[in-house]
């Protein structure tokens, strides 16, 4: 009979055993963050959303040759960005644009800030846009 009991002890144990690992991995699998390196998507087409928000247009409008490129280090990001160099080479200081990307609908999330060189702004971007003298 106490064999019958070990077996059945053991027999539940490895039932649970498989469940959780099942569970977990299914858990794992569906509702996790999203990995930002393995989207399948490539930084020209992050760019090319972000680029569609009013801000990055009005930001483009007046910065045509600023750099753009794709942060996945934390959130998905797109940064537009322009330098200001003094005679030496040495950057004096900067603009950045930065638009969050969700990346389980690749789309803007809405959150958007202006970086003056350390100087963050945001609300009311465009209006920030048409007044700011950051690189003078």
């Amino acid at each position: 009979m106490k064999s019958k009991t070990v077996f059945a002890t053991i027999t539940v144990a490895v039932v649970f055993f498989i469940l959780g690992f099942v569970l977990g991995t299914f858990y794992w699998e569906h509702f996790r963050p999203v990995n930002l390196y393995d989207t399948g998507i490539s930084d020209e087409e992050y760019i090319r959303i972000a680029s569609k928000t009013i801000e990055t247009q009005k930001f483009l409008e007046k910065y045509p040759n600023a750099t753009a490129y794709v942060d996945r280090s934390g959130s998905l990001a797109v940064d537009l960005r322009v330098d200001k160099y003094d005679d030496a080479g040495t950057n004096v200081n900067y603009l950045r644009l930065r638009v969050f990307i969700n990346p389980r609908n690749n789309r803007p999330t809405g959150k958007k800030f202006i970086d003056c060189f350390g100087k963050y702004v945001e609300n009311n971007l465009l209006e920030y846009l048409q007044t700011e003298k950051c690189l003078e």
